[in-house]
């Protein structure tokens, strides 16, 4: 009797009960050990993708500091490996790398500029035996490269030079010749961009290209208009002319024709190559890193003057290159800067530059004209500005000059 009242009857649904306080206990368990063990796969792939990201902008630094094959191979200290490419787009170079870290694959492309430094001079002007004759509000700013007759005042069109100062810096004697450009620059054509392209029929709509792939190139035998939107790795080229509306949207693209226009208020980032004109019309601006150069192949029979043109307030942030292979002095290439058009960067000219306006950087020039009163008057500067100081520290420049001291190579775009 005793030992029948020490067991207790429990009813068969506190069992189900503690059946099923088990199992939750058991999914909670599992679900923290799940979720554990998805942040840990999680920590783990960012990780990885934060290693990629360390090992490839590495890599994209020191490619940009170093002088490369075309190819290369960076082995890191962890081991993972970047395989680095150099090529040329337009005025700049560019690279392309390939990280891998653990099966995981990372590519970057970058755009290389030169930072400009205080060696580079405001103005280098060619002896040629006569004195720059400035008038107005003309401002020189920096270090000047002149002939042994100087600079001087002058009264041209009704108007006196205004300062005391003739030149805000420093002066220096200059060569008879411009400094030498280097030599895969010298004489720029369609060859020297489509060796490695893929060559496509145009295509009339919104497209981007990345620079991880071949660039694509566009050519047509007619005339070119652009009104749609093109930014990457491509090339439009044209032997006719381009013509480019102010509605189109170009970032890092190359133009390639003999003639190019952009329409009055276009705004995009665009390198622009011609062989007899590039015209800007008004309040045009093209954005940093942009570049305009114009090869004169052969001087025109017909007296037209093979030029580049920035009408009222148009801008360009970038370079301009201005170069002839066979000079004419009877009718040399010419750099047009209207009323309140502005270059910043690199200018260099083996024509005549006629300058209404402001050139914030440095400019070569084998002379200067200028037409006032009815008159031609060469080597005369009025209400012109020509500064270094005011151009940033930071700015790179196209590496266009056979020596540049102290360049700085800098990555100026990532893609």
């Amino acid at each position: 009797m005793m030992a029948g009242k020490l067991f207790k009857t429990v009813r068969a649904s506190a069992i189900g009960y503690a059946i099923s306080f088990m199992l939750l206990i058991g999914l909670i368990c599992s679900g923290v050990l799940f979720i554990a063990s998805a942040n840990k796969r999680i920590e783990v792939i960012h990780l990885t993708k934060e290693h990629l990201i360390f090992d490839n902008y590495t890599a994209l630094l020191f490619a940009s500091k170093q002088e490369l094959k075309p190819s290369h191979t960076l082995v890191h200290a962890s081991g993972d490996t970047s395989e680095i490419t150099t090529k040329t787009w337009g005025s700049f170079k560019m690279l392309h790398v390939t990280t891998r870290h653990s099966g995981k694959t990372i590519q970057k492309a970058a755009l290389i500029a030169y930072q400009t430094n205080s060696g580079l001079p405001a103005l280098y002007l060619p002896d040629n035996q006569q004195a720059l004759k400035i008038g107005g509000e003309t401002r020189i700013e920096g270090t000047a490269f002149l002939s042994e007759r100087g600079i001087e005042r002058a009264y041209v069109a009704g108007k006196n030079y205004m300062f005391e100062q003739l030149i805000f810096g420093k002066t220096e004697k200059s060569e008879r010749t411009l400094p030498p450009l280097k030599k895969q620059v010298e004489n720029l054509s369609l060859e020297n961009f489509i060796a490695d392209c893929d060559k496509k029929d145009f295509i009339g709509k919104d497209s981007a290209y990345s620079f991880v792939n071949k660039t694509t190139l566009f050519s047509e035998m007619g005339a070119l208009t652009l009104s749609h939107a093109f930014s990457g790795n491509v090339i439009i080229h044209s032997f006719d002319s381009i013509y480019v509306t102010r509605s189109a949207k170009l970032k890092n693209v190359i133009l390639i024709a003999p003639r190019i226009r952009f329409e009055e208020g276009f705004k995009g980032s665009v390198q622009a190559i011609a062989h007899q004109s590039i015209v800007c019309e008004k309040n045009v601006r093209l954005d940093y890193p942009s570049t305009l150069t114009l090869n004169e192949i052969q001087s025109s029979t017909l007296g037209e003057q093979a030029q580049i043109f920035l009408d009222e307030n148009s801008k360009v942030l970038g370079g301009v290159l201005v170069e002839t292979q066979q000079f004419n002095f009877r009718n040399p290439p010419r750099l047009f800067l209207g009323k309140g058009a502005m270059i910043g960067g690199l200018v260099y000219n083996m024509g005549e530059t006629e300058l209404n306006s402001k050139i914030i950087g440095h400019l070569y020039t084998q002379k200067f004209i200028l037409k006032a009163g009815g008159g031609v008057y060469a080597n005369h500067l009025i209400d012109a500005t020509i500064s270094s100081t005011k151009l940033p520290d930071y700015f790179c420049i196209p590496p266009w000059l056979e020596k540049l001291e102290n360049q700085k190579p800098q990555i100026i775009s990532c893609f």
